[in-house]
């Protein structure tokens, strides 16, 4: 699990991911379809968030790890040489939607959790 977080802890130092860059939070996850928080989300994005999810806990490894694996393995979001911006950005507890960038750790715990579990579900049919 350590071989995929370096790579995108450097790629993060660099994003100089400042509080000012996040957005307005988008509507919760619950609030209608299941993914409705990631649409416009890369898979790379994705993958990066279930990183995040599993390493803070709001997903169990069991849960997260296999669409994660799934997705870095599709899309190369991690390599020796350096891996995906995307999936830097997500693995530091953003989603990239277009142009804008929201903060998941602004939301209460639940509404973390949920995007969470969010994620897992749009993963599948991108696996």
């Amino acid at each position: 699990m350590l071989r995929r977080i370096a790579p995108a802890a450097a790629l993060a130092l660099g994003l100089g991911l400042a509080g000012g860059m996040a957005s307005a939070a988008p509507a919760p996850a619950d609030s209608g379809s299941a993914s409705s928080s990631l649409t416009g989300a890369t898979p790379d994005n994705i993958a990066g968030l279930l990183n995040y999810c599993v390493e803070v806990e709001y997903l169990s490894y069991d849960e997260g790890n296999p669409p994660l694996d799934g997705l870095i393995a599709k899309y190369h979001s991690v390599n020796q040489t350096g891996g995906s911006m995307d999936y830097a950005i997500g693995t530091a507890g953003f989603i990239n939607h277009a142009s804008d960038r929201f903060d998941v750790k602004s939301l209460p715990v639940d509404g973390r959790k949920a995007v969470c579990q969010s994620a897992v579900k749009a993963a599948q049919p991108l696996l």
